[in-house]
């Protein structure tokens, strides 16, 4: 089944948290099964955990991380991808707007393989929206 939406690191880390915004659970839980993730959020999870003291936490996030990844798909940053992020970001220079690496490289993920990007920071892909076919959506306010 092709994948819809690619989620952001910012709305997976939203599964973990002791009060997760119940919105996002069910826009999720109703649509797990056309939700992805780029391999640019699966480095930035792994960052995440890694740089964590030894301890329950991170015991429970390796679990959390385990069982997610048997139950998501990782969508590779390619070589289509890697040129759009280029030109992205080169068109954002010329403006004096430069753009961080991994939001620009998860973004052109998502145009590459026709995917609705689902963050919470809308505004750091507004550029990215507004220039380059990148859809949007914020469940934490849908």
């Amino acid at each position: 089944m092709k994948k819809t939406y690619l989620l952001d690191t910012n709305i997976v880390s939203e599964f973990v948290k002791k009060e997760p915004a119940w919105q996002v659970l069910n826009f999720y839980q109703a649509r797990k099964n056309l939700c992805a993730i780029s391999a640019v959020t699966w480095q930035e999870l792994q960052r995440g955990i890694n740089r964590l003291p030894e301890g329950k936490r991170k015991r429970n996030l390796q679990t959390f991380i385990e069982n997610f990844e048997e139950n998501i798909e990782v969508i590779a940053y390619d070589k289509f991808a890697a040129g759009i992020c280029g030109e992205i970001q080169s068109d954002a220079e010329k403006i004096g707007k430069p753009l961080p690496s991994y939001d620009s490289q998860i973004a052109a993920t998502a145009i590459s393989n026709g995917m609705i990007l689902v963050t919470r920071n809308t505004q750091d892909f507004t550029f990215m929206k507004e220039n380059n076919y990148l859809r949007l959506e914020d469940w934490f306010i849908a």
